[in-house]
């Protein structure tokens, strides 16, 4: 594949998909590619493929079980290859990143230390350490249901006790001596890293970070799923001990995800969720015995669909080539972060030599939410308005010191006080056109609700 060109890469239905707006029937333009991307099309064709001959994963004798199970297992393989992560390294799935690391959460439960945790961090590996780590220090007795909600608030409390939260500097860059000063005076037992921050894109130096966290005796653990299908990613050479990362970030929406870790720690734990098929044999007793191996956290039927998707759509981005998907993708960025420069009335929350795929920004005066409707009610593009789930970082680069208002109004079933920024974010799918329909919508937004704007 030469030179990229999304029409070779996804369907007609989905590159052509047409919406009713304001100005007419237009071509639909995703610039929220950081939340979902479509599907490539030789994904759609390898599901399609699959289903006619799908059957029962590791449950049966048939052929159709026999060609899925096959199928289902080579996919550890080819997702193993493409991180290059150490070859007794489990592949264990989930339905997404949110579902990897509350397992993996549920695991460190169990050991001596703390979690260290950035502020940009996105909810899905935030809040998983809270409440497990809340969890286990409350304790395993047994309460009333009337109880409940003082145990909720005692969870918070004391998992969030038991998480170190490592901040950015004033150029929103994490401080190497910062972290390993963290380091040195806890016993940190995970520290947990986002490899692309899907607020602004940042990217840290995840592997002099990991070489700093095993200097000290930690894991690494790593949340890629901003990451993996931008840039090269080697889980040997970045020192990264675990890894998670969810299908409809790159390109294969059937509702799949991943952790990647540890043969030798995963085997110590009882599997995260347990049921059917992820264990041999119950005794007449009811003690169940257990393999040492990735299919002891394989629990019922799994999203083979879901699987078999992520391995394909790795291999389209072998295909084409990391490198050049970056020059691609980071050309359509720039195009669209110079001609939001060029607009005063527009505040971007990113500066041009951290820019990556992702561009946050507001128009003065007017509300995220407003713009995001304008766009799409009016012009056909889907953009993402929001916090993003990263709250803490909102409020710093938003500067905001008092969230009592905040506080009150959520409350009060009021959400309008939450801060809010507009995202574009540029994945495959788009194209310097699509940019330029983008500007021109901005424009002519600020253009007839300028009013607005004192």
């Amino acid at each position: 594949m030469k030179k990229i060109n999304p029409k070779n890469l996804f369907s007609k239905e989905i590159l052509n998909f047409s919406v009713k707006t304001k100005n007419g029937v237009l071509r639909y333009i995703n610039f929220d590619n950081a939340a979902t991307t479509p599907a490539f099309f030789d994904v759609e064709k390898q599901v399609a493929q699959y289903m006619i001959s799908y059957g029962s994963v590791h449950r049966g004798s048939g052929e159709k079980s026999k060609i899925s199970t096959d199928l289902y297992e080579a996919t550890r393989d080819v997702i193993k290859k493409f991180v290059n992560a150490e070859k007794d390294s489990y592949v264990i799935f989930s339905q997404n990143t949110t579902g990897a690391v509350n397992a993996c959460a549920y695991f460190f439960s169990f050991l001596k230390g703390k979690v260290a945790v950035s502020e940009i961090e996105h909810s899905s590996s935030y809040l998983p350490w809270i409440k497990e780590e809340g969890g286990k220090k409350i304790g395993s007795k047994q309460i009333k249901f009337s109880d409940l909600e003082k145990i909720n608030e005692k969870i918070q409390f004391y998992g969030n006790k038991q998480i170190i939260v490592y901040k950015t500097d004033k150029n929103l860059h994490f401080d190497l001596k910062n972290i390993e000063k963290i380091l040195r005076q806890n016993k940190i037992k995970v520290f947990v890293l986002t490899a692309s921050s899907n607020v602004n894109g940042y990217c840290p130096d995840i592997k002099k970070i990991g070489q700093i966290v095993h200097k000290y005796g930690a894991y690494f653990f790593v949340d890629a799923c901003q990451y993996l299908q931008h840039h090269k990613i080697d889980m040997k050479k970045m020192n990264i001990d675990f890894l998670v990362a969810s299908g409809h970030k790159f390109y294969a929406p059937h509702g799949g995800g991943f952790l990647i870790a540890p043969k030798k720690f995963c085997d110590k734990f009882l599997p995260y969720q347990i049921g059917g098929g992820n264990l041999p044999y119950i005794t007449k007793s009811g003690y169940f015995l257990r393999y040492e191996n990735q299919l002891a956290h394989d629990p019922g039927t799994p999203n083979a669909v879901g699987c078999v998707a992520m391995a394909k759509a790795i291999e389209v981005l072998q295909d084409i080539g990391i490198k050049k998907i970056e020059n691609y993708e980071k050309e359509i960025a720039n195009k669209i972060y110079q001609g939001l420069l060029k607009n005063k009335r527009i505040k971007i929350y990113v500066d041009s030599k951290n820019l990556n795929t992702v561009i946050p920004f507001n128009i003065i005066g007017l509300d995220a939410d407003f713009v995001a409707d304008k766009l799409n009610d009016d012009f056909g593009i889907g953009v993402r308005a929001g916090n993003f789930c990263v709250y803490q970082f909102i409020r710093k680069i938003m500067n905001i010191k008092d969230e009592k208002e905040i506080i009150e109004s959520v409350k009060n079933g009021n959400k309008d006080k939450i801060p809010s920024l507009l995202r574009v974010s540029v994945g495959l799918c788009n194209t310097k056109k699509d940019a330029d329909r983008f500007l021109y919508a901005i424009n002519k937004i600020i253009q007839i609700y300028g009013q607005k704007i004192q």
